[in-house]
């Protein structure tokens, strides 16, 4: 919201000890009290950030009431901090002093700097007591980028002088406010889905609002400014999937191909495999996946003035029918912490940061193993290493087997070909596992790979167990140490 910057304020400054002033007061207009300007209607740092050379907020009027010592030569020094002066160009400001005959030659600020020198050129009798308005000074409006005050105070040096001295108040006069638009940027709504293995084998989520999904959100809140800034932010944010996990429900045929990296962008943004991400919230929205379906990049762009419940983004991830049963299983994660940064071009404007950088949880309604070292060999004969893996259910269901396994250097597979296992019953998956490590391309065929191996069941998680271990040339059987151990 833009407000009139003929606002008024006046604040008087402690004399110098040197006797040189006695006061320096600033005047905008109509009367106004520093707090209008400093507490309410601060100016956009953004809308500085983007306004060309000539934009100006004028002073209209700067009065300074001088000490005793001044003489012709002299120089009266103003000074800004916060911002810096237009130049004089065509319109000199007026300068007028009220007793002495005090001249002061007007000049003009050397390539908008932050000080503006006016020499002494003549006076009579003494300078005590003589006051000089400054009239149509003017800031330059693309010079105040800082969040905080811009202030003025006066100074004054003879000709023979090295420095000017300065006012000594650390209160220095107010002339007008600044801060960002944006007060901060948070994820609002976390990550909380369940992975529903009970009724879609791992491929959806549990949904009670008529979604597939499950959404992350992320608040941007913001503040009346004057002279707002009326162009686009962006928000942007990597979510990494939890180490050794990924996103590859998202498309399946693309992870794991090195360039074949799937872009959605928009409305519904809905890729063409069975899992969708759609982004929302800003006038244009972005959502890309890396091509080992680890980390997803979002970005929404949007003008973002004074709202008083904020700018809301959304990013939801899930599977794009009701009751899917084809497609790669969700895994549940914790997600890392994940960074939401809102910018104007290349300049972050605020950060989340603590709680307002936790993108959340998957849990899951299944039981699930972690195998995180599996040593498998294709190799006939001697060198040939088999896993050995059993799950136990001891309940009275009956399960769907899902999963996935990963090598050393990420390379993933998929374990669908896992079947179902009875009530109260045994199965052995080592030959399954095998059979799908086999059909993996991607993975080494004529040497022994490390796996990290996750199954699910669709059973529940108190009544089933898992053993794991492995053979090496068909005998000397070794257990391995999997997440049920102790159960």
């Amino acid at each position: 919201m833009i407000k009139s910057m003929y606002k008024s304020l006046t604040l008087t400054a402690v004399a110098a000890a040197c006797g040189y002033a006695t006061a320096a007061t600033i005047t905008h207009g109509d009367g106004g009290t520093p707090a209008t300007l400093s507490a309410n209607t601060p100016y956009s740092i953004e809308r500085a950030a983007s306004t060309a050379a000539t934009g100006t907020l004028g002073l209209q009027r700067v009065v300074v009431s001088m000490g005793a010592f001044q003489s012709r030569d002299s120089i009266i020094q103003l000074q800004l901090s916060g911002a810096r002066f237009a130049s004089a160009g065509a319109s000199l400001p007026s300068v007028s002093c009220t007793s002495n005959n005090l001249v002061l030659d007007v000049g003009s600020p050397a390539a908008a700097s932050t000080t503006w020198d006016f020499g002494i050129t003549g006076t009579s009798g003494t300078t005590s007591n003589a006051v000089c308005t400054f009239a149509s000074l003017a800031i330059l409006r693309n010079s105040m980028t800082s969040a905080g005050t811009v202030t003025i105070s006066s100074g004054v040096k003879r000709t023979s002088d090295t420095t000017y001295t300065y006012d000594p108040s650390a209160t220095a006069a107010h002339v007008a406010s600044t801060a960002s638009q944006i007060v901060s940027v948070a994820i609002s709504t976390a990550f909380n889905g369940v992975v529903d293995y009970q009724s879609k084998q791992g491929y959806g989520f549990v949904t009670n609002d008529g979604t597939y999904g499950d959404i992350l959100g992320v608040l941007v809140t913001t503040r009346d400014t004057s002279d707002s800034h009326t162009g686009a932010l962006s928000v942007t944010f990597s979510l990494a999937a939890e180490s050794g996990k990924g996103f590859s429900f998202l498309d399946a045929e693309s992870c794991g191909v090195s360039g074949k990296i799937p872009t959605v962008n928009n409305s519904s943004l809905r890729t063409t495999a069975l899992g969708y991400a759609a982004a929302g919230g800003g006038s244009s929205n972005d959502v890309t996946i890396n091509a080992t379906c680890t980390t997803l990049s979002f970005t929404a762009t949007k003008a973002m003035a004074h709202a008083s419940a904020g700018h809301s983004f959304t990013l939801e991830l899930g599977h794009q029918s009701a009751t899917p049963s084809t497609g790669v299983v969700i895994e549940p994660m914790t997600f890392p912490t994940t960074v939401v940064t809102v910018s104007q071009g290349t300049t972050a404007r605020a950060v989340s940061t603590g709680t307002g950088s936790t993108a959340g949880t998957w849990t899951s309604n299944g039981a699930t193993v972690v195998i995180p070292y599996m040593p498998i060999n294709l190799t006939a004969g001697t060198s040939s290493i088999d896993p050995v893996i059993t799950i136990a259910n001891r309940s009275t269901l009956s399960g769907t087997l899902t999963g996935t396994m990963r090598d050393e250097d990420g390379n993933s597979c998929t374990l669908d070909n896992l079947g179902t296992v009875g009530a109260t019953r045994t199965k052995n998956l080592g030959g399954l596992v095998k059979a799908a490590f086999a059909a993996c391309s991607n993975l080494s065929q004529t040497s022994t790979e490390r796996m990290y191996i996750t199954i699910t069941a669709t059973l529940p998680d108190s009544t089933t167990t898992f053993f794991s271990g492995y053979t090496v040339g068909s005998s000397s059987r070794v257990s391995v140490v999997n997440s049920t151990n102790g159960k």
